[in-house]
């Protein structure tokens, strides 16, 4: 059984309490983060999970509820009394300070002993590969090389707890799918567990051991990438995460784990069931867009197939975007490659045929 490194046991978090501008910035939230794990709180912007991050950190004072690191309760300490840090978004790195001094600042508030503190700084400029580094200012390194010395100097105290909050944020996208890579490989390295926060659903599926996606102060649900993306247990987190089709139909009968959904007057898709539905339940079934097959010989086409034409393409380089008009005010969005001779098998008006399994298209829980 996994050890707990993090217990949030039903926290809220109120901004000005009992007044006309009160903020209700977390509603209860319970949920465990496991040692060794990295684990990212994903979800948009005014969601609470930074507030979460900061309730960890000390940097907010909970309004119910508790906080337990390794067993122990940390809510009422102050955050120099936690074994946490923090990887703030911009990084703060002091300008006037070395690499090495930026590094080394932590662990002498500590008053680490000088050989210590000239180990631990070599140790983890190397952990980030910034050893050659050492002696530059910030000033004089790129942005991913600022990120490694925030990182550095969080991880020098041998934190139990590491925070990033959304560090990757400021950095181009080349860039920051390299740091992606590295970071999961650090957390490896480490054995620290990492607590990330984002709003990029990527980054979230790249990185994570479990995620925890919130909206309006809640979580709405936690599992792993997988878990998170092919079972979403609704629909905020359905189409948060990744790009999906959403249809709206009556369960008319119900076959094991299978049923069979009235869509429009006289269209019956079969769809795989999730939660607790009864026959007469109106209900979105979800479809993910690499799931659909596009074919064009209609010599070919089987019982699942379902005709319709082209409305609109967005071409996105490796990949297009097809918008398919079944009729009945049903449109649905697949997912095409180019040819070798990088044009596009299909045209804005032609007419194909829409594949999927039952099993790809899913009723939502809830």
């Amino acid at each position: 059984m996994a050890t707990a490194a993090i217990n949030i046991r039903g926290v809220s978090k109120v901004y000005n309490p009992g007044s006309a501008q009160a903020v209700q910035a977390l509603d209860t939230v319970s949920l465990t983060i496991n040692d060794n794990e990295f684990f990212t709180l994903l979800g948009p912007s005014g969601c609470g999970k930074t507030t979460l991050l900061r309730l960890i950190a000390g940097f907010e004072q909970v309004t119910g509820g508790e906080i337990l690191l390794f067993d122990e309760e940390i809510e009422n300490l102050e955050p120099s009394k936690r074994s946490v840090n923090t990887v703030f978004q911009h990084y703060a790195l002091f300008p006037h300070m070395t690499v090495a001094e930026n590094v080394a600042f932590g662990l002498e508030r500590l008053k680490k002993p000088k050989d210590e503190i000239k180990e631990t700084v070599s140790k983890v400029l190397s952990l980030v590969k910034l050893t050659e580094l050492a002696d530059r200012r910030p000033n004089q390194m790129s942005g991913g090389q600022q990120q490694r010395v925030a990182l550095a100097r969080a991880l020098a105290p041998s934190p139990k707890v590491l925070l990033l909050d959304e560090p990757l944020s400021a950095l181009d996208l080349k860039l920051r799918q390299a740091m992606r890579e590295e970071l999961k490989q650090l957390q490896r390295e480490t054995g620290i567990t990492f607590v990330f926060v984002t709003h990029d659903q990527e980054e979230a599926l790249a990185m994570s051991d479990r995620i925890a996606v919130m909206s309006n102060g809640e979580v709405q649900q936690i599992g792993s990438p997988t878990e998170i993306y092919e079972h979403p247990v609704n629909r905020f987190v359905a189409d948060f995460i990744g790009d999906t089709n959403f249809i709206d139909g009556e369960i008319i009968e119900i076959k094991g784990d299978l049923v069979s959904c009235r869509i429009g007057e006289n269209r019956v898709f079969e769809a795989e069931n999730s939660g607790d539905h009864k026959v007469g339940d109106n209900v979105t079934l979800f479809l993910r867009p690499e799931k659909i097959t596009l074919n064009t010989d209609a010599q070919n086409k089987n019982e699942e197939s379902h005709e319709g034409k082209v409305a609109n393409i967005v071409y996105l380089g490796n990949q297009a975007a097809l918008t398919v008009d079944l009729g009945n005010d049903i449109k649905l969005t697949a997912q095409t490659r180019p040819r070798e001779d990088g044009k596009l098998p299909f045209s804005v008006g032609d007419t194909l045929f829409v594949e999927f399994s039952k099993r790809a298209l899913r009723v939502l829980a809830k």
